[in-house]
C-alpha cells in the first residue's frame, strides 16, 4: 500500500545519511588534528626537558671551571710561599696578608659567580624555556580545534498509509465515474441506444450484471 508522506521520508533519510557522513568525515580528520597535536605536546615537553638538562649542564660546567681556576690560583699561592711569609721568625703579623687578601677575593668572585649561575641566572632561563613551553603547547592545542559535533537529530516524517489509501481509492472512483449512471460513457451509450432501436444493449449488458 502506498505511503503519502513516502517522498518526504526519503528526502529526511537523505538528510541523515548526508549529516552523517559529514560527521563521520569531520570526526576523522579531527583524529588526524589530534594525534597531530599529540606529537607536537610530546615534541614541546622533550624540548623543554633538554633545554632544562642544558642550563644545568652550563651551571656545572660554570662550576667546574670555578673550581679549577680556585684550585690554580690556590695552588701558585702556595708556590709563591704565600703560606709561610707570616710564620717566619721576626716578621710583622700582617706580612703575606696581600696574597691572602687576593686569594680571598679570588675565592669569593668565583663563589659569587657560581651562586649566581645557579641562582638569578638559572631562574631567568628557567622562566625563558617555561614561557616557550607554553607557548609550544598551547600553538599545538590551537592547532587541534573543536571537536566536531553530531548536531541536532533529523525528523523523521510518520507513515501516512491512511491518506494513500485514500488517495488510491479516489483515482479508482475517477477512473470508474465515466461508466456508472450519470457518466459521459454511459450518456454516450444512452444516446446510442435510442438512435439505434435493434441494438438493446444497457449499461448492465456492458458491465457484465444481469438486466432486470
Amino acid at each position: 500500500m502506498c505511503d503519502r508522506n513516502e517522498a518526504s521520508r526519503r528526502e529526511a533519510r537523505q538528510r541523515w545519511m548526508l549529516k552523517d557522513a559529514n560527521y563521520r568525515s569531520a570526526s576523522l580528520k579531527f583524529w588526524n588534528r589530534e594525534t597531530t597535536g599529540q606529537r607536537g605536546l610530546n615534541t614541546a615537553t622533550i624540548g623543554f626537558s633538554r633545554a632544562m638538562s642544558n642550563d644545568l649542564q652550563r651551571a656545572l660546567y660554570v662550576q667546574g671551571q670555578a673550581r679549577q681556576q680556585y684550585e690554580t690560583t690556590f695552588a701558585k699561592y702556595f708556590a709563591q710561599g704565600g703560606d709561610i711569609v707570616g710564620k717566619q721568625e721576626g716578621r710583622s703579623r700582617t706580612a703575606g696578608r696581600k696574597g691572602l687578601l687576593a686569594l680571598t677575593r679570588v675565592r669569593g668572585a668565583l663563589n659569587n659567580a657560581v651562586r649566581n649561575e645557579y641562582g638569578p641566572n638559572m631562574a631567568r632561563r628557567q622562566q625563558a624555556r617555561l614561557r616557550q613551553y607554553q607557548g609550544a603547547r598551547a600553538k599545538a592545542i590551537n592547532a587541534i580545534g573543536v571537536r566536531p559535533e553530531y548536531g541536532a537529530p533529523v525528523l523523521m516524517p510518520p507513515t501516512n498509509r491512511l491518506g494513500g489509501a485514500l488517495d488510491f481509492a479516489q483515482q479508482a472512483l475517477s477512473v470508474a465515474s465515466p461508466f456508472l449512471p450519470g457518466g459521459n460513457i454511459f450518456k454516450m451509450f444512452s444516446a446510442t441506444q435510442k438512435m439505434d432501436q435493434p441494438l438493446k444493449l444497457t449499461v448492465s449488458d456492458w458491465l457484465g450484471a444481469p438486466s432486470v
